[in-house]
């Protein structure tokens, strides 16, 4: 294992040796639709799955009995590298990326302004059978892409124009954003730019992750809640070890998983000088300088999943080392999403609210994207959605109110920003009792 950590460290600015490589069944051959899909037994299982206890961060084998490992192959860092003779910014992208759109269209030349219907959605459990959420590699050699690709340095109006059309779109070549992605793979880089300080983790006993406020316990029988996730504290050092070593020795989805973060709560942080396309400078990626509330990095480990949810701001996400793929809603998709509502600790997502804690078997709960249980929340099936695959290099925008649904494809290094509110979907949201 140990051999395996350093080939990975070593594999840095590298991309996959066959990033093509699919997953397991025959593409013409998924799941049946509505039948449990990626990790742990049937939907039914609230009641008796064992709740793992995690294990210590230089423990990670634990002494626990195996779980059922999942089929993944462990992949580096995909990082920048340098354009090769005659290779345009789109062919390097397009390199990275490793997979290609159901239809064959990556969008690379999009109207002026987004057209009627804009952006085109899918069945949602297409997208799941197609490509589990709890299988996230080998990467599915084809996915339900529908966005626009921006180049920065020839497309700059365009994007402006879906920007406050308020619609998503991918923006690549930013020179800035390359120089950071070069910087962020260089070994040894982070370490020193994050030094020994220990960081707010969230820690998870599976790879399951949800957003929650409010303590850390409350209520008993069919009212009971527990929080989904812990927090430590780790250094980025301590952080990225744990997730090689977990990808060397292949983790299955019901092993300790970390989430490291990094938040800039002000412009004099050093956090704003190492980003400066993230300055609260009127531009692109911020439409309200006014509205920004900081910049905030979260580094995810592989199969790490951000549970399905919504901002109540704009949104610009930038990827600068591995790759994440994001499912994708608009605001309208709302009644199929089995939201919890405001007022619970982690209202505005889906997902299960306790992330199976047994104590909560009996309590109200939400849809699991990763094993949807079609009997208990039927209207998940008329749910409309698609996805992208983010590489090092990509920003993606996201209006107010869009949900996502977030999986790391390995090692990665995101941060995002927002840039104040809009309200072109608050009323459809109200109709699901948000605002």
């Amino acid at each position: 294992a140990e051999a395996s950590v350093m080939l990975l460290r070593g594999a840095v600015l590298h991309g996959c040796a066959d990033c093509s490589t699919h997953w397991g069944a025959a593409p013409d051959d998924p799941p049946a639709a509505g039948a449990p899909v990626g990790r742990g037994p049937p939907p039914d299982h609230r009641a008796t799955a064992p709740y793992r206890a995690a294990s210590a961060v230089e423990g990670a084998a634990g002494s626990e009995p195996a779980a059922p490992v999942r089929q993944v192959s462990p992949e580096p860092v995909v990082a920048g590298r340098m354009l090769k003779k005659n290779e345009s910014a789109w062919d390097r992208k397009h390199g990275l990326i490793g997979s290609e759109p159901m239809d064959g269209d990556w969008m690379l030349d999009c109207p002026p302004t987004p057209p009627e219907g804009y952006p085109k959605h899918y069945p949602i459990m297409d997208i799941i059978n197609n490509w589990p959420p709890d299988r996230p590699t080998p990467i599915a050699p084809k996915h339900y892409h529908s966005l626009c690709r921006f180049d920065y340095t020839k497309d700059l109006e365009k994007a402006i124009a879906y920007r406050d059309a308020e619609v998503p779109f991918i923006v690549y070549n930013n020179p800035s954003a390359e120089e950071i992605v070069t910087k962020w793979n260089t070994d040894g880089y982070l370490e020193k730019l994050l030094g020994k300080e220990r960081f707010r983790t969230e820690v998870s006993h599976n790879n399951h992750f949800m957003y929650y406020s409010g303590g850390s316990s409350r209520g008993k029988g069919n009212k009971a809640w527990r929080a989904p996730t812990s927090n430590e504290k780790l250094s980025f050092e301590q952080f990225k070890a744990a997730a090689l070593r977990c990808e060397a020795k292949n983790c299955s989805a019901e092993e300790k998983h970390y989430y490291f973060r990094v938040t800039a709560s002000y412009p004099t942080h050093y956090i704003f000088k190492e980003l400066p396309f993230f300055q609260p400078k009127p531009h692109l990626f911020i439409k309200d300088p006014k509205g920004q509330r900081g910049i905030h990095c979260r580094f995810g480990m592989s199969a790490v999943i951000a549970e399905n949810h919504y901002d109540g701001s704009r949104n610009v996400i930038g990827i600068f080392g591995g790759r994440r793929r994001y499912i994708l809603s608009h605001p309208k998709e709302c009644d199929n999403m089995y939201l919890l509502p405001m007022g619970h600790p982690s209202g505005r997502h889906s997902g299960d609210a306790c992330n199976y804690h047994p104590d909560c078997k009996n309590s109200p709960t939400s849809v699991d994207y990763s094993q949807p249980d079609l009997k208990r929340f039927p209207k998940f099936k008329e749910l409309q959605a698609n996805e992208v695959i983010l590489a090092p290099g990509d920003f993606l925008y996201l209006p107010t109110h869009w949900f996502h649904y977030i999986i790391s494809l390995g090692l990665n290094y995101q941060c995002n920003t927002r840039s104040g509110r809009g309200n072109e979907y608050t009323r459809v949201m109200r109709k699901c009792g948000f605002s």
